[in-house]
């Protein structure tokens, strides 16, 4: 309802966005899983309320998505003809019937750049959410990076995660958010695996239909 209220984008039920924790080298034959395209070392970290952490900086936010537990129960609601609702995701993710994703290179002021400007705005709310956490723990900045093995530094970040929403319960107050260069990094789809284009097809229907009942 909020983001409906803020943003005039029906139907979401969440944001979806991947972000990356800088980790030291680690000292192991997959060391090259954790080198991101931006050359250091990292997690690539699906963020917030179903946060997945197991995943290296040089797997692509799709990858991340596909082998995550929420990726999953959306298919499954999908499948049990359970629809009407979605999260929203940014480029780098596969366009789907339960998650959608900007429509770019739009005609300003076509009825699909005001889909996109709504979807950019919704998205905000994830981009802030980001810079809180690390204004909250600060071992999760690049600058700092975290000093151990991968399978450890993950659970310090899941950990990170999990407080945070403590906080957010208790109306703890936000610490003013901080955001390194790659927070609001703009991602792209190569990579996306093939086997998500049957169910991409049916997702362009649903943001075509999203378009044309709200956004005409």
């Amino acid at each position: 309802m909020r983001f409906w209220d803020n943003c005039q984008f029906p139907g979401v039920i969440g944001v979806v966005n991947g972000v990356h924790i800088a980790i030291w080298p680690p000292e192991t034959i997959r060391e090259h899983l954790y080198l991101n395209r931006k050359l250091y070392h990292s997690l690539n970290v699906m963020l917030i309320l179903a946060v997945n952490a197991g995943h290296g900086g040089r797997t692509h936010d799709s990858r991340v998505w596909n082998a995550s537990e929420v990726s999953v129960h959306l298919e499954e609601q999908h499948r049990n003809g359970r629809t009407g609702t979605w999260l929203l995701g940014d480029s780098g993710y596969p366009l789907l019937p339960y998650l959608m994703i900007p429509k770019l290179n739009q005609i300003p002021g076509s009825p699909s750049a005001a889909y996109i400007n709504a979807h950019v705005k919704a998205r905000c709310s994830v981009e802030r959410c980001i810079g809180v956490l690390k204004g909250r723990w600060r071992c999760l900045r690049k600058v700092r990076a975290l000093h151990y093995k991968p399978e450890f530094a993950a659970l310090i970040v899941n950990a990170g995660c999990v407080l945070h929403n403590v906080a957010k319960w208790y109306n703890i107050t936000d610490p003013e958010p901080y955001f390194d260069d790659i927070d609001l990094e703009v991602h792209d789809a190569n990579g996306i695996d093939a086997m998500d284009v049957p169910n991409r097809r049916t997702g362009n229907e649903v943001r075509e239909n999203i378009i044309r009942r709200f956004f005409m």
